[in-house]
């Protein structure tokens, strides 16, 4: 009977461990389904947020492009201005108003006289002439074309263009200078008492001159010459 009761008592432990059993299986279950399903939202929602970024990484990109352009356009129109607004630039004591352009030509043949080459000085004087024709440098482009002109020994181009300078820019800080250089040319030309005229002429013109003082010079000398 002891035996009996023992098996009956086995068996209903039995029965109840294997329904525990069918219990955690089946929560186990519903808790890797419940899993799999977060992790399939979370991976959407990582997809969905890597687009959102890539949106917003091509948005930023198109944003710089368009500020890079404004900037570019910017600048251009900065140096238009600045090409085509006059500056004042101090000139043999004077201040004139002159467009960067302008003043580039202007000195790049002047220092073409510097280092001597004035065939190309002359050449690029007579381009600004016609490049820039209202120019306020133009009394200075008349005497160092007649610098170049000395320079070369073609002194009838000297006087011509000297003579142009006096009588189209009498009141320059160059005329004074203009005919002591038609003077210097007229001398190596032979022309002795045409010398002596422009001589005159420069030391009653322009008394105070720095010109005035080497033109009394140079008559003194050639009154002792004979």
């Amino acid at each position: 009977m002891r035996q009996i009761l023992l098996a009956v008592m086995m068996l209903a432990v039995a029965a109840q461990t294997g329904t525990a059993w069918a219990f955690a299986d089946d929560e186990a279950r519903t808790a890797i389904l419940e899993l799999r399903e977060q992790l399939k939202a979370s991976q959407r929602a990582q997809v969905d947020l890597m687009g959102q970024v890539e949106a917003l990484r091509a948005e930023n990109q198109r944003m710089i492009g368009q500020m890079q352009e404004l900037t570019r356009q910017v600048e251009t129109m900065d140096k238009r201005l600045v090409e085509v607004e006059p500056a004042r630039v101090e000139l043999n004591g004077r201040v004139i108003s002159v467009k960067p352009a302008e003043r580039r030509d202007f000195e790049k043949a002047v220092e073409l006289f510097r280092n001597r080459d004035f065939s190309n000085c002359l050449k690029a004087l007579n381009t600004f002439k016609k490049t820039w024709p209202k120019s306020a440098y133009m009394a200075d482009v008349d005497y160092w074309r007649a610098s170049s002109y000395y320079a070369l020994n073609n002194f009838k181009s000297t006087i011509t263009v000297t003579n142009n300078l006096y009588r189209v820019y009498p009141s320059s800080p160059k005329a004074p200078e203009a005919l002591l250089l038609k003077a210097s040319a007229e001398l190596s030309d032979g022309a002795i008492d045409e010398a002596k005229k422009t001589l005159n002429t420069l030391i009653k013109r322009y008394p105070k001159s720095d010109s005035a003082k080497t033109a009394k010079s140079r008559l003194a000398q050639i009154e002792k010459l004979g």
